[in-house]
């Protein structure tokens, strides 16, 4: 579906903008039109902040943009050899999603791991620290295999 305004003059790119100049742009008129942060009508506001996520989010997706352009061309009567010649000049497109490719843990991530880790070792810890104190031995048949 071909939103019925510009996405490019909406974020205020040319339409050959890489992917950091549309973020910088996109960044810049959601400070300003953010619900939170603006002087206009909350209506109006979240009205405008939503617009300006979907031009950003078809235009940041290289397949969603690539459909734009060629509907963008459509409309205005332009050739697919201009098309194709330019599609042909540009660099491949490469996916920043990729599978295999790990983004680094966060703080909070990085906390958690270690939360988990040391509530197994101190549960590993307080079990055979009991078993002790009880003075049970250590090495065990399970019911399972009886």
């Amino acid at each position: 579906m071909t939103p019925s305004y510009n996405c490019y003059e909406l974020l205020g790119v040319p339409s050959s903008a890489n992917n950091a100049e549309l973020r910088k742009a996109f960044r810049e008129l959601s400070k300003r039109l953010h619900p939170d942060t603006t002087s206009l009508p909350s209506d109006e506001a979240t009205r405008q902040f939503q617009i300006v996520c979907e031009a950003y989010d078809l235009l940041s997706d290289p397949v969603l943009r690539a459909n734009y352009d060629m509907s963008i061309a459509k409309k205005h009567n332009i050739t697919n050899q201009t098309i194709e010649s330019n599609l042909t000049n540009q660099q491949p497109v490469q996916f920043s999603k990729s599978i295999g490719i790990r983004r680094p843990f966060s703080g909070g991530e990085l906390f958690s791991l270690f939360l988990l880790i040391a509530s197994i070792l101190l549960s590993l810890v307080l079990g055979v620290l009991v078993a002790f104190l009880r003075g049970e031995n250590l090495s065990f048949t399970p019911s399972w295999l009886m």
